[in-house]
């Protein structure tokens, strides 16, 4: 059992406490909670502790109330470390576009416009299918009979774009946000 195992449980009875457990710091808070309880520092005594023991969430909310301010720091750090992690993810990802837009190889640089035009011309035939169906029943005669048909043919084309959708959005999403990063610098 690690200290991320203990943390929602820790955490209905004190909420800072909780998120720290999950978190890098979760070793330190893991032993402060431990010692609040009266317990070894492991995970499973607190664990144990916490189901046993009526007074366990009162001592937690003590706990919590009597280091706030070193809490809050120790939560303001982490948080900080999760963005570092996630920039640096962000910024390795942008790398990877850089590469690959200036890749001689065509496959290489046309995957993501490719995906992007793939949607776009996919989300335009479905609105043309189905506003020529009901226009041909509606205006030209055609039996509507062929409107059986206009469900199956939308299932199809979401099904291509639920594909390339996701793939779409993370790459559109990482763009923006590099954007954003670097208007503000």
């Amino acid at each position: 059992m690690e200290w991320k195992d203990v943390a929602t449980a820790v955490g209905k009875a004190a909420p800072l406490l909780g998120t720290l457990l999950g978190g890098p710091a979760g070793a330190a808070v893991g032993g402060l909670v431990a010692s609040a309880l009266g317990v070894g520092g492991t995970p499973s005594e607190v664990s144990a502790a916490l189901q046993t023991n009526p007074e366990a969430a009162v001592k937690l909310k003590q706990l919590e109330a009597e280091r706030q301010v070193r809490l809050q720091e120790l939560a303001t750090d982490q948080a900080k470390a999760e963005m570092a992690a996630a920039a640096a993810n962000a910024a390795d990802i942008n790398r990877t576009m850089q590469a690959e837009a200036q890749s001689e190889r065509w496959p290489t640089y046309s995957w993501r416009p490719a995906i992007g035009f793939a949607v776009a011309i996919d989300l335009v035939l479905s609105v043309a299918v189905v506003g020529t169906a009901y226009a041909g029943v509606m205006f030209g005669g055609v039996k509507a009979d062929v409107l059986q048909y206009v469900p199956g043919m939308l299932a199809a084309m979401a099904g291509l774009v639920g594909v390339a959708s996701p793939i779409l959005g993370i790459a559109s999403w990482f763009r923006g946000k590099m954007q954003a990063e670097s208007s503000k610098a």
